[in-house]
């Protein structure tokens, strides 16, 4: 089998040119059904994992994606609660420290009860200070003696007079709890400068705020100041008063630049977002924002989207996918594979059968011609020596007895029987080259059958070998040639009586293979032929017998009549299993 030059013919083996070797063309068949398994599944496996590469990459795409929004429109939220929540404690300190009502805070007992109703509605006021524009203590209700304190050179009080209003981080302070000041600064009313109120604020105000906007979807919240001081107490990653410590990968993995555009809708304000691990190596989210006009930021942290059920269902449903359609492909061409190659394996059989059909054809048309003219030119003679050896018996009838005058007679029969057997001979070589012409009758070929197994029923009693027959009763009638159909099976059964030589069975059957079709099998015990044998049988002057026991001709005949009859024969042999025959034949022939 030769290739056309080109990428099929480098990727995949050539079959070598010794094409009678079984051997070598079995391991070429095996190598070309390999290397076709492999460039199939090669071919399949590709686009299928770029198909799942790709899906794998898109996912982890959408789920970055949509992890962020969640966790930036969290953080807003958050923000944005929390900057209402400091709005509206200033906006309370900024109306109990109305400038008209200066003197009103002076009075101990005014600011008592002013004290007491705020105390009402937010119990986490810890204390109330008022203090002159000079930077000393003028007023003060809370838990704590503190009288003409002077706040002129701390640096609160500076701010709270440049800027308007303050607001402190958490700190414990000598009081040890934690707390933050919120203050503001007023125009004095009659004197130059300004005097300020100055709240404490419990610190558990702020956590309780956190707590309630806690979400399922992160993994912690809280709050920090600029030095990332905790001023919240964080759930999972910090301790409230210290600093909330992660480690910085080598690579940030997300830009919100590039994935939120502007038109998406995400407003990300000054929110960062960045890959930290933990100190146990997990790899989490953290967004820290700042709050509006308060020292503080607010912190959450979230683990990424690979610690989340939707990412691992989605490996493991990819997994299975992938794995499933690899286990399968690879069955599919498997079978494919095998199948192409026994596809090709038979038919470089057929084709060497029938490269054999037509070889043997040839040689019979070429031998039938040769024994057509030498049937022709032996016939002459023989009725030349046929006429004068009548003649002579004719002479001998006329003529009285005389001395071995019966002896001659005996030569002059035995003259009369050899020239009978030449002409038989001679007559089966030009049936053999096809100038005998088809007789065709109705036949019962069960009854022909049995008939043929009757001429050598003596010989196979003699051998001990019992000829059985298995015939099919619905085959009544079909229309060939009786004696050449005679002449084949008797020389089949023949052969099948010298292949077991004693002791054996032959057994003979019939049916039907469909309404226009018949099959005979001839089976013998014997001891079967070689594959080389089986492809030479029907060969012309080929035979395994013994010298002078056989021609060759005696299968050729038979091959070259079937054809002539419309019929087919086979043979299925294997050494030491005997041989079975397997002919068909037209109902009618034609």
């Amino acid at each position: 089998m030769k290739w056309k030059n080109g990428w099929l013919s480098r990727v995949l083996p050539l079959f070598g040119d010794n094409m009678a070797n079984n051997v070598v063309l079995e391991k070429d068949y095996a190598n070309f059904g390999r290397s076709l398994f492999i460039l199939l599944l090669i071919l399949v496996l590709t686009p299928l994992s770029i198909i799942s590469g790709l899906s794998h990459y898109q996912y982890k795409q959408l789920l970055q994606k949509e992890e962020l929004t969640q966790l930036v429109l969290d953080i807003e939220q958050a923000e944005s609660t929390i900057e209402r929540f400091v709005s509206k404690l200033q906006s309370i300190i900024r109306f109990v420290g109305s400038a008209d009502r200066y003197e009103e805070l002076l009075s101990p007992d005014k600011l008592e009860a002013l004290f007491a109703r705020l105390q009402r509605e937010y119990p986490d006021f810890a204390d109330i200070e008022i203090i002159d524009s000079q930077g000393k203590q003028k007023s003060y209700i809370g838990p704590y003696q503190l009288v003409g304190y002077d706040h002129t050179e701390q640096q609160w009080y500076q701010e709270v007079l440049s800027r308007g209003v303050y607001i402190s981080h958490v700190f414990s302070g000598y009081r040890q709890v934690p707390h933050f000041v919120i203050a503001v600064s007023r125009k004095h009313p009659d004197l130059e400068g300004s005097w300020v109120l100055r709240v404490t604020i419990d610190g558990r105000t702020l956590q309780r705020y956190v707590d309630t906007i806690s979400t399922t979807s992160v993994a912690d919240i809280y709050m920090i100041d600029a030095n990332s001081v905790a001023q919240t107490q964080p759930r999972k990653f910090g301790k409230l008063g210290q600093v909330s410590r992660f480690h910085v990968p080598q690579q940030v993995h997300y830009d919100l630049s590039k994935i939120f555009p502007k038109h998406d809708g995400i407003v990300q304000k000054d929110a960062m977002v960045s890959v930290r691990e933990t100190d146990q190596g997990q790899e989490v989210l953290r967004v820290v924002v700042a709050l509006k006009d308060t020292p503080w930021h607010l912190v959450m942290v979230k683990e990424v989207y690979t610690h989340g059920n939707a990412w691992f269902f989605f490996q493991l449903r990819l997994f299975f996918i992938l794995f499933s359609c690899i286990i399968i492909a690879v069955l599919v061409i498997l079978k494919l594979s095998t199948s192409i190659t026994s596809y090709i394996r038979e038919c470089d059989r057929k084709r060497e059968h029938f490269l054999a059909e037509a070889e043997n054809a040839s040689k019979l048309a070429s031998i039938g011609q040769l024994a057509a003219g030498v049937a022709h030119e032996i016939n002459n003679p023989l009725s030349i020596i046929n006429q004068k050896a009548g003649l002579v018996e004719d002479y001998f009838d006329m003529t009285g007895s005389f001395q071995y005058k019966e002896e001659m007679q005996d030569a002059l029969d035995g003259i009369q029987d050899s020239v009978l057997r030449c002409k038989t001979i001679t007559h089966r070589l030009l049936g053999f080259a096809r100038h005998t012409d088809v007789q065709t009758e109705e036949i019962e070929i069960n009854v022909l059958l049995r008939e043929v197994v009757a001429f050598l029923a003596k010989e196979a009693t003699y051998n001990q070998i019992s000829i059985d027959f298995d015939l099919d009763d619905t085959i009544h009638e079909i229309f060939s040639d009786r004696s050449q159909l005679q002449q084949v099976f008797l020389n089949i059964v023949n052969n099948a009586v010298d292949a077991i030589g004693k002791d054996g069975q032959i057994l003979l059957s019939s049916s039907k293979i469909d309404q226009d079709t018949i099959e005979v099998k001839i089976t013998d015990t014997g001891e079967g032929m070689s594959a080389d044998v089986q492809r030479r049988i029907f060969d012309p002057f080929f035979t395994t017998k013994e010298t002078g026991k056989g021609t060759g001709l005696g299968l050729s005949i038979s091959y070259g009549i079937l054809k002539k009859l419309g019929g087919t024969i086979k043979v299925q042999s294997e050494i030491g299993k005997g041989t079975i025959f397997v002919i068909t034949l037209p109902v009618k022939h034609d």
